[in-house]
């Protein structure tokens, strides 16, 4: 792996695909000491379907403090629990890191999902809020599949109506969000004008969530900040009903579309 990167920053690639390789933490450690530097011109790394752990993540946040050029890091389909991803957050908000798209997608990392228990469950809150508030430059957050509830819901949902920090788009497919986490996080979402795309697939969300996404979405349209793209396939609704919320809300079908499948 160190030799594949190595010779990649010798060559000038500016993305590196380290995907389904059987990576384990100390070859990411490896990896994450190259990324050290001004030497390094890699602006995207993508290790998903890998045996990492928080050990790893943890290696490359600290990486990321000392480069100025990576704008993409997929850490997707391993195993980083929240100690991971409070370390990721951290380097995020304290410091002026050039990433913008981060990915932790299939990760069990919160709720009934969480393998660390080392970790206290309000201190990775904390930090998820922190991370949606506060980071600089990062644009995509990928949380699919990590376990999110209610409660994460409700720490987005103060996050976002802060309408502060920099994402843009949102995946949170894959979780157990129900109605009452989706009208949940409507609320924050209505009061924030930075984010304009959102990706709920596969959360249980019947009729009561759905339209208070619709309505979330005709209130941001009469402030003047669309959400440009909210995606609800496999939920308790059908398309049909969700248009039909969506109508109800006072949208048109110009105002719904694109619905475009994002990342996760």
């Amino acid at each position: 792996f160190t030799q594949r990167i190595s010779s990649q920053i010798e060559q000038g690639f500016e993305e590196v695909n380290l995907s389904c390789y059987g990576m384990e933490d100390e070859h990411a450690e490896e990896c994450a000491s190259l990324l050290e530097g001004d030497h390094c011109r890699i602006k995207a790394v993508t290790m998903f379907d890998n045996s990492l752990h928080s050990r790893a993540a943890t290696r490359l946040a600290r990486a990321l403090v000392s480069n100025s050029t990576l704008q993409a890091l997929s850490l997707a389909e391993n195993s980083i629990s929240a100690s991971g991803f409070i370390s990721m957050a951290t380097v995020l908000v304290q410091s002026n890191v050039s990433l913008q798209w981060l990915d932790f997608t299939d990760n069990p990392i919160f709720g009934s999902s969480a393998v660390d228990s080392t970790v206290d469950s309000t201190e990775v809150l904390g930090h998820l809020g922190l991370l949606v508030s506060r980071s600089c430059g990062l644009q995509f957050l990928g949380l699919a599949n990590t376990g999110l509830g209610e409660e994460e819901c409700s720490v987005l949902s103060e996050a976002f109506s802060a309408n502060t920090g920099s994402i843009t788009m949102i995946g949170l497919s894959r979780n157990a969000i129900g109605d009452r986490g989706a009208t949940i996080l409507s609320r924050g979402i209505e009061r924030n004008t930075i984010l304009h795309s959102l990706t709920l697939t596969e959360n249980g969300i019947g009729e009561e969530g759905t339209a208070a996404i619709a309505r979330c979405v005709k209130s941001r349209e009469q402030s003047g900040s669309l959400l440009r793209c909210v995606w609800m396939a496999g939920n308790k609704t059908d398309s049909s009903l969700f248009y039909e919320c969506m109508i109800d809300a006072g949208l048109t079908f110009t105002n719904i579309l694109p619905a475009m499948k994002m990342y996760c």
